[in-house]
């Protein structure tokens, strides 16, 4: 991927300029930490609007699953 565009105000820049952050969730039980299973695509922070988005559709998994 050469360049990256902002859906929220148009930004185009390469990948390197922009933010990325990967979310995942943790539960604590009475005796330790437990990994959700659950799979989220990277959130890419604008350098200009510093607003987030995704590169990919975050459900495109689960709307194939529910194809077949």
């Amino acid at each position: 991927m050469e360049k990256i565009k902002c859906p929220h105000c148009g930004y185009v820049g390469k990948p390197a300029d922009f933010t990325y952050i990967y979310e995942s969730t943790l539960y604590f039980t009475r005796n330790n930490v437990v990994k959700s299973t659950v799979e989220k695509p990277f959130t890419v922070i604008c350098p200009k609007c510093r607003k987030g988005f995704y590169l990919e559709d975050a459900y495109k998994r689960f709307k194939t699953q529910s194809m077949d």
